[in-house]
Protein backbone atom coordinates (compact mmCIF):
# COMPACT_ATOMS: atom_id res chain seq x y z
CA UNK A 1 0.00 0.00 0.00
CA UNK A 2 1.41 3.09 -1.07
CA UNK A 3 2.01 6.25 1.67
CA UNK A 4 1.04 9.35 0.08
CA UNK A 5 2.76 12.16 1.01
CA UNK A 6 1.99 14.94 -1.07
CA UNK A 7 -0.47 18.13 0.82
CA UNK A 8 -4.22 17.30 0.95
CA UNK A 9 -5.53 20.11 3.28
CA UNK A 10 -5.17 23.55 4.69
CA UNK A 11 -2.86 22.64 7.68
CA UNK A 12 -1.11 26.47 7.67
CA UNK A 13 -4.94 28.24 8.08
CA UNK A 14 -5.47 25.32 11.32
CA UNK A 15 -2.32 26.56 13.06
CA UNK A 16 -3.35 30.29 12.76
CA UNK A 17 -6.52 29.68 14.87
CA UNK A 18 -4.02 28.43 17.47
CA UNK A 19 -3.76 31.35 20.23
CA UNK A 20 -0.31 32.55 19.87
CA UNK A 21 0.77 29.68 17.46
CA UNK A 22 2.09 32.34 14.79
CA UNK A 23 4.03 34.16 17.27
CA UNK A 24 5.92 31.32 18.27
CA UNK A 25 6.32 30.37 14.69
CA UNK A 26 7.89 33.54 13.58
CA UNK A 27 10.84 32.65 16.35
CA UNK A 28 11.41 29.27 15.76
CA UNK A 29 14.31 28.33 13.59
CA UNK A 30 13.48 27.34 9.98
CA UNK A 31 13.34 23.94 9.27
CA UNK A 32 13.67 21.53 6.52
CA UNK A 33 11.49 19.01 6.31
CA UNK A 34 12.76 15.44 4.77
CA UNK A 35 12.39 12.16 3.77
CA UNK A 36 15.40 10.43 5.13
CA UNK A 37 16.49 7.02 3.09
CA UNK A 38 19.21 4.62 3.13
CA UNK A 39 21.65 3.41 0.06
CA UNK A 40 23.68 1.00 1.79
CA UNK A 41 25.21 1.67 5.00
CA UNK A 42 24.28 6.14 3.87
CA UNK A 43 21.61 8.17 5.07
CA UNK A 44 20.28 10.46 2.57
CA UNK A 45 17.53 12.93 2.19
CA UNK A 46 15.34 14.73 -0.36
CA UNK A 47 12.43 17.31 0.55
CA UNK A 48 9.10 16.10 1.49
CA UNK A 49 7.57 18.78 -0.66
CA UNK A 50 9.18 16.30 -3.75
CA UNK A 51 8.10 12.99 -2.84
CA UNK A 52 4.46 12.05 -3.81
CA UNK A 53 4.28 8.23 -2.33
CA UNK A 54 6.97 5.42 -1.00
CA UNK A 55 5.56 2.23 -2.65
CA UNK A 56 6.80 -0.94 -2.06
CA UNK A 57 8.87 -2.86 -5.06
CA UNK A 58 6.81 -4.08 -8.20
CA UNK A 59 7.57 -5.59 -11.05
CA UNK A 60 9.14 -3.04 -13.67
CA UNK A 61 8.94 -2.94 -16.89
CA UNK A 62 12.56 -2.84 -19.25
CA UNK A 63 12.55 0.25 -21.69
CA UNK A 64 14.73 -0.10 -24.55
CA UNK A 65 18.38 2.32 -24.70
CA UNK A 66 17.35 3.88 -21.67
CA UNK A 67 19.91 5.04 -19.26
CA UNK A 68 22.13 3.11 -17.52
CA UNK A 69 20.63 4.41 -14.69
CA UNK A 70 17.28 3.44 -15.30
CA UNK A 71 15.82 0.38 -14.69
CA UNK A 72 12.29 0.76 -16.58
CA UNK A 73 8.85 2.26 -16.05
CA UNK A 74 5.61 1.53 -13.75
CA UNK A 75 2.38 1.59 -13.97
CA UNK A 76 0.84 3.80 -11.53
CA UNK A 77 -2.73 4.29 -11.50
CA UNK A 78 -2.89 4.35 -15.27
CA UNK A 79 0.33 7.11 -15.03
CA UNK A 80 3.56 5.58 -16.57
CA UNK A 81 6.34 6.55 -14.37
CA UNK A 82 10.33 5.60 -15.20
CA UNK A 83 11.93 4.16 -12.28
CA UNK A 84 15.79 4.79 -11.34
CA UNK A 85 18.44 3.23 -9.51
CA UNK A 86 19.75 5.94 -7.37
CA UNK A 87 22.87 3.83 -6.69
CA UNK A 88 23.44 3.31 -10.24
CA UNK A 89 23.01 7.18 -10.59
CA UNK A 90 25.12 7.64 -7.75
CA UNK A 91 28.08 5.21 -8.76
CA UNK A 92 27.45 2.77 -5.81
CA UNK A 93 27.87 -0.80 -6.50
CA UNK A 94 24.68 -2.30 -7.58
CA UNK A 95 22.49 -4.89 -4.55
CA UNK A 96 19.72 -6.83 -5.60
CA UNK A 97 16.05 -5.19 -4.14
CA UNK A 98 14.44 -6.83 -0.79
CA UNK A 99 11.80 -6.98 1.43
CA UNK A 100 13.25 -3.22 2.57
CA UNK A 101 13.24 -1.63 -0.71
CA UNK A 102 11.13 0.94 -1.97
CA UNK A 103 10.32 3.09 -4.67
CA UNK A 104 9.78 6.72 -3.51
CA UNK A 105 7.84 8.48 -6.52
CA UNK A 106 9.09 11.72 -6.53
CA UNK A 107 8.00 14.57 -8.83
CA UNK A 108 10.55 17.14 -10.54
CA UNK A 109 10.00 19.88 -12.21
CA UNK A 110 9.91 17.83 -15.36
CA UNK A 111 8.04 14.76 -14.76
CA UNK A 112 7.35 12.04 -11.77
CA UNK A 113 10.35 9.71 -11.15
CA UNK A 114 10.42 6.22 -8.83
CA UNK A 115 13.63 6.34 -7.36
CA UNK A 116 14.80 2.63 -6.03
CA UNK A 117 16.09 3.49 -2.80
CA UNK A 118 17.29 0.43 -0.44
CA UNK A 119 14.77 1.45 2.49
CA UNK A 120 13.04 4.54 3.59
CA UNK A 121 14.23 5.38 7.20
CA UNK A 122 11.87 8.18 8.30
CA UNK A 123 10.50 12.11 7.68
CA UNK A 124 12.01 14.43 9.74
CA UNK A 125 12.04 17.90 10.37
CA UNK A 126 15.68 18.96 10.51
CA UNK A 127 16.85 22.52 11.90
CA UNK A 128 18.61 24.52 8.94
CA UNK A 129 21.34 25.44 11.27
CA UNK A 130 22.24 21.57 11.20
CA UNK A 131 22.48 21.42 7.54
CA UNK A 132 25.87 22.82 5.72
CA UNK A 133 25.87 23.75 2.00
CA UNK A 134 27.82 21.66 -0.38
CA UNK A 135 30.30 25.18 -0.81
CA UNK A 136 31.82 24.51 2.80
CA UNK A 137 32.81 21.00 1.67
CA UNK A 138 35.25 21.93 -1.19
CA UNK A 139 35.35 20.12 -4.28
CA UNK A 140 34.60 16.71 -2.65
CA UNK A 141 30.95 17.00 -3.50
CA UNK A 142 29.34 16.89 -6.92
CA UNK A 143 26.82 20.15 -6.07
CA UNK A 144 24.97 19.04 -9.08
CA UNK A 145 22.82 16.95 -7.22
CA UNK A 146 23.91 17.40 -3.77
CA UNK A 147 22.45 20.48 -1.42
CA UNK A 148 23.93 20.07 1.32
CA UNK A 149 25.08 17.63 4.21
CA UNK A 150 23.15 17.39 7.49
CA UNK A 151 24.96 15.88 11.00
CA UNK A 152 21.73 14.56 13.26
CA UNK A 153 22.39 11.93 16.13
CA UNK A 154 25.87 11.18 14.69
CA UNK A 155 24.90 10.39 11.54
CA UNK A 156 25.75 12.09 8.52
CA UNK A 157 22.43 13.11 6.22
CA UNK A 158 23.36 13.59 2.19
CA UNK A 159 20.42 15.83 0.73
CA UNK A 160 19.69 14.96 -2.82
CA UNK A 161 18.54 17.93 -5.21
CA UNK A 162 16.35 15.95 -7.42
CA UNK A 163 16.27 18.64 -10.25
CA UNK A 164 20.08 18.30 -10.58
CA UNK A 165 20.22 14.89 -11.26
CA UNK A 166 19.63 14.89 -14.93
CA UNK A 167 21.16 16.98 -17.55
CA UNK A 168 18.89 18.04 -20.23
CA UNK A 169 19.31 15.41 -22.40
CA UNK A 170 18.56 13.19 -19.93
CA UNK A 171 15.23 14.83 -18.74
CA UNK A 172 14.25 14.55 -22.45
CA UNK A 173 15.12 10.55 -22.63
CA UNK A 174 12.76 10.60 -19.41
CA UNK A 175 9.92 12.31 -21.39
CA UNK A 176 9.97 9.60 -23.74
CA UNK A 177 9.41 7.18 -21.47
CA UNK A 178 6.47 8.70 -19.77
CA UNK A 179 5.05 8.74 -23.49
CA UNK A 180 5.62 5.24 -23.94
Amino acid sequence: MPVALHPTGSGASRRELIPGRAAQMKEAEPQEHLVIFTLGNECYGVDIGDVWEINTMQEITRVPRAPHFIEGVINLRGEIVPVMDLRKRLGLPARPADQKSRIMVTKTAHNRLGLIVDSVREVLKLPASLIKPTAELGTLIDESFVWGVAHKDEQLIVLIDLQGLFDADEHEALDTMEAV
